[in-house]
């Protein structure tokens, strides 16, 4: 069943013929804002010193390609479960579930704007119950029960963060549960992030953001600046956020500032990354973008590309220089040391933003996916 709901806002999307790196880039990242100007009573992990540890992985196999499953059409995103790994396809506008050795378990959902129908997936959430599905084009959630039946769908038409925009509609959001979301808020308010009830409308910000925030986003400015080596104005409000049962984790792209929150919005800790191998990691991105011809694809000023959120702490797949070997980094959840996993046998994209990445529930272990080949591969979980 369909129905309206005025606590989320429409929008009429413009600028949809921006280059499609950029627009898919920043338009992804866009779920975000970002602030470390916290005071007071605010633990502060930056100010003492991060033990960091390393774990070697020496190698990585292949979990599945789109060779050996004939049944996934590309695959964008990923989730793993107690009991399987759910694929988002965005060929078939599926949700496809696979066994520990691949097999297909389930899939549900199909391309289409009638009922459990989607357009383009932007979000998967699954919880004890049920599933959430957020479908962007159509600015609807919809829920599905274990077997893939259509539970209930939701079109919403107003956004709480920015519903005086016609760029209002969030292309990335977390979800507590499947009435509860997290929406990045781009600096608005002067938060980082919202936690909106989508069925009282009840809206709480939380985060405090760098800066005033930029009303709209402009392709010729994002354009201009990346290619003169800068970090466009409208990305220093940038953050990836993820939640786990109880807490909700924010990275600030631009200052790679590392968060935790309560489900409430309050304030737990904060922590700089302070990568060793990340040290020069901006420098080199303007290098390169200054270098690049017209027809080139910038790299954007990002400190990491994924994060997951699990019970016992959060998992980000760092942006590496392209000498380093792929690196997660697990940060517990006291926000007290950081883990760096160091995978041989996987090379991310140079460009890549936004990749999937996951860890299994029972620690055994983490899966990433490289989108541009619609390849998955699997490693032993070291922690």
């Amino acid at each position: 069943m369909r129905s309206g709901h005025n606590g989320l806002a429409t929008e009429t999307r413009k600028g949809e013929n921006y280059s499609s790196f950029l627009r898919a880039s920043v338009a992804i990242l866009l779920a975000i804002s970002i602030g470390f100007l916290l005071i007071g009573c605010i633990q502060d992990r930056s100010a003492e010193k991060t033990s960091l540890r390393e774990y070697p992985v020496n190698s990585a196999q292949v979990f599945l390609s789109l060779e050996d499953a004939p049944f996934i059409g590309s695959p964008i995103d990923m989730k793993a479960a107690v009991d399987g790994l759910f694929i988002v396809d965005g060929a078939h506008n599926q949700i496809i579930k696979v066994d520990a050795e691949g097999k297909r378990l389930l899939s549900f959902g199909k391309r289409g704007r009638g009922p459990g129908e989607l357009q383009s997936i932007a979000g998967f959430w699954p919880f004890k119950d049920e599933y959430l599905v957020y479908d962007y084009n159509s600015f609807k959630f919809l829920t599905f029960d274990h077997l893939g039946g259509l539970i209930d769908e939701e079109l919403l038409n107003e956004n709480p963060i920015h519903s005086e925009s016609e760029f209002n509609i969030p292309i990335t959001l977390d979800a507590l549960s499947s009435k509860k979301l997290i929406i990045p808020t781009g600096g608005r308010k002067g938060s980082l992030f919202a936690i909106a009830d989508r069925i009282n409308g009840d809206v709480t910000y939380a985060g405090k953001a760098v800066g005033k925030a930029e009303p709209e986003y402009n392709n010729r400015d994002v354009t201009e600046a990346l290619s003169g080596g800068e970090i466009p104005e409208v990305m220093l409000n940038m953050v990836l956020l993820s939640s786990s049962s109880d807490a909700i984790y924010s990275l600030q792209q631009t200052t790679g500032i590392l968060e935790k929150y309560t489900h409430t919005g309050e304030h737990v800790w904060e922590m700089e990354l302070n990568i060793p191998a990340q040290k020069h990691l901006f420098d080199r991105i303007s290098d390169h973008n200054r270098g690049i011809d017209s027809d080139g694809k910038p790299r954007l000023f990002i400190y990491a590309r994924a994060m997951d959120a699990r019970e016992g702490g959060v998992a980000l797949q760092l942006n590496m220089p392209d000498d380093q070997p792929f690196t997660i980094a697990w940060v517990p959840e006291d926000g007290t040391r950081i883990d760096l996993i160091k995978v041989e046998g996987i090379t991310p994209d140079a460009h890549g933003f936004m990749e999937g990445f996951t860890v299994s529930p029972d620690g055994e272990h983490a899966y990433y996916l490289k989108r541009s080949t619609g390849m998955i591969f699997q490693f032993i979980w070291p922690l």
